[in-house]
């Protein structure tokens, strides 16, 4: 049995896909994302441009016919940030029913934390303590806090506290980044949208849930931000999930990383190992979402998972056919 799972993001579209062995044990047979920029351009106009809608379908189509000469049992699409926004959002879902014959599920933001909290635990259902996921998206940003070692005998787990923040690596770059390098005003822009987003989303209850517990809690960053991040440090390129998946990166690192950002034209950024050239222009929005929230939970350092959303829904798939 395989099961596969398409994320159409606001950045990226991922594809995931895992097959049952005959021991019962599951395998990845597709892991691959690659960046469409779905949300480019909705920030003030909350319409999804044509050309957006044609290079984002044109990777979702490319995926369900892998998926299908796979001989996939069961393909699964959900749509986050960006469709979530969209006023022409049913265009978009009408054209990839008509060219593949799936519906997409449009996720609230609620259900994207939870599905990326699940997603996200997979590998530290040992951990005894809290653990906050962090998943910094193109249009969004999910907090999630829970504990995995509580729910490992539930089947279905859930987190005990999300919240979606309207604001991701994307939004924040095409209202606040004008130039590059940046200058000391739009980044202090930028500093500020995620100060006040923060204080509008009161993320002051899941700062008391997190802390609640005697055990200090684990920090994990999942999204593209977050791996670009360690594949930037670690100079991975091509990508490999698994040289990324579980690194520790403290504040520094992103601090460091920062700093250079900052004194580079989007010329130089290509050159960086590690950094896909259309992640290069919103990188540093996303590095500072998450340093913003490692101050706010004061941490000094976070894990950085390979897995997400897509994993999430490949778990609540799996349930189901039990």
């Amino acid at each position: 049995m395989i099961i596969g799972a398409i994320d159409i993001g606001t950045g990226s579209v991922l594809c995931l896909a895992v097959r049952q062995t005959s021991g019962g044990r599951w395998e990845e047979v597709v892991n691959e994302s690659v960046i469409t920029a779905l949300g480019a351009g909705t920030t003030s106009r909350l319409v999804i441009p044509e050309e957006s809608q044609a290079r984002t379908l044109k990777a979702v189509v490319r995926y369900v016919k892998m998926l299908r000469d796979l001989g996939a049992h069961r393909i699964v699409v959900v749509g986050t940030s960006a469709l979530r926004r969209a006023r022409n959002r049913g265009e978009f879902v009408a054209r990839v029913r008509e060219a593949t014959g799936l519906s997409v599920e449009v996720l609230s933001g609620e259900q994207e934390a939870a599905l990326t909290f699940r997603g996200a635990i997979e590998d530290l259902l040992d951990h005894r303590g809290p653990v906050v996921v962090m998943d910094v998206g193109g249009g969004s940003t999910e907090i999630v806090v829970g504990s995995p070692s509580a729910q490992n005998a539930r089947p279905e787990p859930a987190p005990q506290l999300a919240v979606s923040i309207p604001l991701g690596a994307l939004s924040l770059t095409e209202r606040h980044i004008l130039s590059y390098p940046p200058t000391d005003e739009q980044i202090a822009a930028v500093r500020l949208a995620i100060e006040e987003a923060i204080a509008e989303q009161s993320l002051s209850r899941i700062v008391e849930t997190a802390r609640r517990s005697p055990q200090d809690a684990l920090l994990v960053a999942v999204g593209g931000t977050a791996t670009t991040l360690v594949a930037m440090e670690k100079k991975i390129d091509p990508y490999d999930g698994s040289k990324v998946h579980l690194s520790s990166v403290s504040r520094e690192t992103i601090a460091r990383h920062l700093a250079l950002l900052a004194t580079l034209t989007l010329e130089e950024r290509f050159g960086i190992v590690g950094l896909p050239k259309g992640r290069a222009p919103v990188i540093d929005a996303g590095l500072w979402i998450l340093s913003c929230l490692l101050e706010l939970f004061g941490s000094k350092t976070m894990l950085v998972s390979d897995k997400g959303l897509r994993h999430g829904v490949i778990s609540r798939e799996k349930a189901r056919f039990r």
